[in-house]
């Protein structure tokens, strides 16, 4: 009998699957109908979709089921690929895995690399060597096919080379590498031990809930016509799942021919898009998204009562059950759970399905001999809901109807029985189960397309994976999701399918809670747009402190390198502290949506490299001379240095003021984490010698990589990039050069291990803001005044001008209840004070407000304005004694965040102001965060003043790091007047 079922088997194989057939492309449609013909048409771009005979395959209500070629065949099993949890299938190699994690400024999720064995880039690509697949969605990893495991599942149990079967209880992935809990025992082994490893289950549902909310984002799809789903299977063994949003065609030279064309896919599991050459494609399935063919299901089957099969033949996923293409009928089945009766095949089902459907039929490899009966139950009902007569050949197919599903519990099942049917089967049939191969022909669960809808969209935050860790606080039904076709072509990313948002609602908000590391300088901001104007902004609030707004620009598809590099944020003011951080996209135009790539938390950005920005102490003891002896480098934080604090380097020695534990490289065409621009601020006295700068790296000696400031003697192999002599006419905190240079230019490529400066001469030269970046573009990503502010904006001149009559001009008022708080007199004649005001301002309330030389005056509160806080106090009676002074309120809308303010306040002894020049930190229009006071303690109610000598804001608030926040002082237009009034 065993001999039968071979020869059997060896029919199967070698069978053509419908000898009588002469058209290339065969499909079935959903209504049965079978459409033949030799040409398949229309699939060769983007945006169009396949016809055969005329008929539309992939839209309308009469869409494909599955197409065949039948010039193709179906693969054998790989010998090593990776395995999907809904059956989709990567033949290759898996190399190293790869932990959760930035990557080129995008999130990634934890993911193999696996090398596939067919062609998969584009035909004039060859870009990468690896498709990445996502960790969450892989059920099995084989390296070395083990044949008694093909289309079986053992969870949580590695299977090694040398024929060791180990179960385990956790497992963690190194690059190359597994570490078990087994037992009690722990264990490691490299990918080259292992044969098969067979990951442990996760609950289905979710997972497929999960990639549906990758493929339909928000569970819509426009038109709603082509919400399908598509599977290829190739003559190579790709199994490969998407949707239809998610292809793209490209026609080598010829549209009318189908073996020209290439179709790129990306599953959800798929972090890149797979290239498909058609001519390679034997089977497209395809399915509406409200519901899904069994063979993606899990399933456990056991085969009780067996008697001559019971030594193997377990069911088999779109095959006979003897292998080869299934039929049953007259038609080749487009899909089916192949199994040899006697079969029990038990799948989960989710709280939402709503009805399942099913033929049953013999296998063509018993021809007209075989019987048996079919069974469809439900795991909590007795009956079966759906019972076959008896089948016998291959000839006969029999439908089970609509079974209907309701009241689910939360263990049911859907239960597919065969039975042998020994009692009762007709006269001639065969004996036991010799030939009862059978087919679950396209067994489809149909599931509730409302609640589905729901179950997607809930999903849909979770999987932009720049939201982890992230609350989305709009609400879902205010933000359109959407896939969208990223198309760049970077020499590290190729195009992929992005999940975008976009509302014309209510603006859409993230929102995080947690502690800022210490060394936490940055948020960095990595978001994309394809197309439309410079719109919508994003802006950043921390602890409710507006810190960041600015339009969103396009990306450069075709040049990274000048693509809109991400957005930064200054976060020290928070740093080592719990803060609120809101992230919010603005209304934008309809169509237009957004990429959210990441939102992280550094110390230094990916496209910028400081190297000198706010040097401390500590920095300066670490620098050496090159000969590594000590040396004399002083940090600078006076006040007529607007960029302080910085570096002063003594004349005479090399020293080097940064070494690099990683390389910085400089390339031609950088890629993120590489560089080729830098710039530098240096300051020395005037005819006193030159400033070279010196770039160390390993080659050196045939190479140097110097450059000189200051000469135009600088000496050989020196690139002389500012020779005009430093002004002698100036002192040195007057005397400063920025410069921007392009390295690559220069000196080509290098890998800089560290930066050293000389000041030649006899003076000391100093230095400042010394960064290095992709583009001259990302220099002005990164909110800082340039040192050389300081040769025309003299602070510490314009303080000597301004304090005397800031000293007249400030008063202090004293409100019931409250702690003193200073008002700046900007209307003599009428007794108009201006100040920072608070939540329970009462206009009309009559206060006392003290003049510097003590002499107290009776005033009334007037307006307040709600957004900025600006409040009106006015004397009741001023006196025009010659003993004040008015300033000037700022006529800007907005601060300008290149310059700095002079921030005062009352000082403790009487008549006197404590004071500071602060510069911005962070800026968003009305707001500023300006740098901590070092002369003086910071205070809520202190007031500002501009470069203009107007007073420019109060600050309203103080970071919890010391920083003061400062709030424009300005109303907004037209409610001047009003603001003088009120209470009157």
């Amino acid at each position: 009998m065993i001999l039968v079922l071979f020869s059997l088997a060896a029919i199967c194989l070698s069978s053509p699957a419908n000898g009588d057939e002469s058209r290339r492309f065969v499909a079935m449609l959903e209504d049965g109908r079978v459409v033949e013909d030799d040409v398949l048409r229309n699939w060769y771009s983007g945006n169009a979709l396949p016809q055969l005979g005329g008929q539309a395959l992939l839209r309308g209500s009469n869409a494909m089921r599955w197409m065949m070629d039948r010039e193709q065949s179906p693969a054998e099993m790989p010998t090593a690929y990776i395995e999907l949890f809904s059956g989709d299938r990567l033949p290759g190699r898996t190399l190293s895995y790869h932990a959760e994690g930035p990557h080129y400024q995008a999130d990634l999720p934890e993911h193999f690399s696996v090398a596939p064995s067919f062609p998969f880039n584009r035909s004039n690509s060859s870009l990468r060597q690896v498709v990445r697949v996502r960790r969450d969605f892989v059920r099995k990893i084989v390296w070395q096919q083990i044949p008694a495991l093909i289309d079986r599942y053992v969870p949580a149990t590695l299977f090694l080379t040398n024929g060791r079967e180990i179960a385990f209880r956790a497992i963690r992935f190194d690059e190359g590498s597994i570490h078990l809990l087994a037992g009690r025992e722990r264990m490691s082994f490299g990918f080259h031990e292992i044969a098969e490893l067979h990951l442990d289950a996760s609950p289905y549902w979710d997972r497929y809930l999960n990639e549906l909310a990758i493929l339909f984002p928000g569970g819509k799809v426009k038109p709603s016509d082509i919400q399908r789903l598509v599977q290829w299977e190739t003559a190579d063994g790709l199994v490969a799942t998407t949707s239809v949003e998610r292809i793209d065609a490209e026609s080598n030279n010829d549209n009318n021919n189908s073996d020209r064309w290439t179709h790129g896919i990306q599953p959800a599991w798929s972090l890149d898009t797979i290239w498909i050459a058609c001519r390679s494609t034997w089977m497209w399935r395809s399915w509406n998204f409200d519901t899904i063919p069994l063979f993606r299901l899990p399933r456990e089957e056991t085969r009780e009562g067996a008697m001559f099969s019971r030594n193997g033949f377990p069911a088999r996923i779109n095959r006979a059950v003897l292998s080869g293409t299934a039929q049953s009928g007259e038609h080749v089945n487009g899909w089916n759970i192949g199994v040899m009766a006697p079969s029990r095949i038990v799948f989960p089902l989710p709280p939402f399905a709503k009805s399942f459907q099913t033929r049953l039929g013999i296998d063509r490899a018993a021809a007209d001999r075989g019987c048996v009966k079919g069974k469809v139950r439900l795991s909590w009902e007795s009956s079966p809901k759906f019972e076959s007569s008896f089948l016998v050949g291959s000839q006969e197919t029999v439908e089970s109807g609509m079974v209907r599903l309701a009241d689910i519990p939360a263990d049911g099942s859907l239960i597919l029985e065969v039975d042998p049917a020994h009692e009762g089967r007709p006269a001639g049939a065969d004996p036991f189960d010799i030939r009862d191969m059978t087919n679950w022909i396209e067994p489809m669960l149909v599931l509730d397309e409302d609640q589905l809808r729901e179950e997607i969209e809930a999903r849909t935050p979770h999987t932009i994976l720049a939201w982890k860790d992230w609350t989305l606080e709009t609400e879902l039904s205010d933000i359109t999701f959407a896939t969208t076709r990223r198309k760049v072509d970077y020499p590290f990313e190729s195009p992929s399918w992005r999940t975008t948002v976009a509302s014309q609602k209510e603006p859409i908000r993230v929102v995080s809670r947690r502690k800022i590391a210490e060394d936490a300088k940055f948020l960095e901001i990595v978001l994309a747009k394809f197309e439309g104007p410079e719109e919508p902004n994003v802006s950043v609030q921390i602890n409710g402190i507006p810190v960041f707004s600015y339009p969103l620009q396009n990306v450069n598809s075709g040049d990274y390198v000048h693509t809109p590099p991400p957005y930064l944020v200054n976060v020290t003011p928070f740093a080592g502290q719990e803060a609120t951080i809101e992230v919010t996209q603005s209304i934008g135009p309809e169509g237009i949506g957004v990429d959210w790539r990441g939102l992280h938390l550094v110390e230094h950005p990916s496209f910028l490299f400081p190297v000198v920005e706010d040097p401390t102490p500590e920095d300066v003891e670490a620098m050496t001379t090159l000969e590594g002896e000590p040396t004399q480098v002083i940090v600078r934080n006076e006040l007529r240095h607007l960029s302080r604090p910085l570096l002063e380097i003594p004349p005479g020695e090399w020293i080097q003021i940064a070494k690099f534990d990683r390389p910085i490289e400089i390339r031609e065409r950088p890629w993120p984490g590489q560089f080729r621009q830098i710039r530098m601020s240096v300051a020395k006295p005037g005819n006193d010698g030159h400033v070279l700068i010196r770039f160390l790296h390993d080659d050196e000696d045939q190479s140097p990589a110097i450059y000189s400031m200051g000469t135009r003697d600088a000496g050989k192999g020196i690139i002389e990039i500012d020779p005009r002599k430093f002004d002698a006419r100036k002192p040195i905190a007057e005397n400063w050069v920025t410069q921007t240079q392009d390295l690559y230019s220069n000196f080509k490529g290098l890998d800089i291990t560290g930066i050293a400066i000389k000041s030649v001469g006899e003076s000391s030269c100093l230095v400042d803001h010394v960064h290095f970046a992709a583009t001259a573009w990302d220099f002005n990503r990164q909110l800082s005044i340039v040192p050389d502010h300081s040769n025309w904006d003299n602070w510490e001149e314009r303080s000597e001008k301004l304090l005397p009559g800031l000293i007249k001009a400030t008063l202090v008022v004293q409100r019931p209840g409250k702690p003193p708080r200073p008002a700046i007199l900007f209307d003599q004649r009428d007794g108009y004070l201006a100040m920072l005001g608070d939540h329970d301002w009462q206009p009309g309330t009559a206060v006392e407000v003290i003049r510097h030389d003590g002499k107290k005056f009776p005033a009334k509160l007037r307006g307040m304005d709600a957004e900025s806080k600006l409040a009106v106090v006015q004397i009741e009676a001023i006196e025009q004694d010659g003993q004040w002074q008015q300033y000037n309120l700022s006529g800007r809308k907005e601060f300008d965040w290149k310059y700095s303010h002079l921030v005062f306040q009352p000082a403790k002894t009487a008549g006197s102001l404590a004071w500071d020049i602060c510069r911005p930190l962070t800026c968003d229009g009305g707001t500023e965060i300006l740098t901590k006071p070092l002369r003086m303690p910071g205070e809520v109610g202190a007031i500002a003043v501009d470069r203009d000598h107007q007073i420019s804001g109060f600050v309203s608030q103080m970071t919890p790091n010391g920083q003061p926040v400062l709030t424009i002082a300005q109303p907004p237009e037209g409610s001047w007047e009003a603001l003088k009034n009120q209470g009157k």
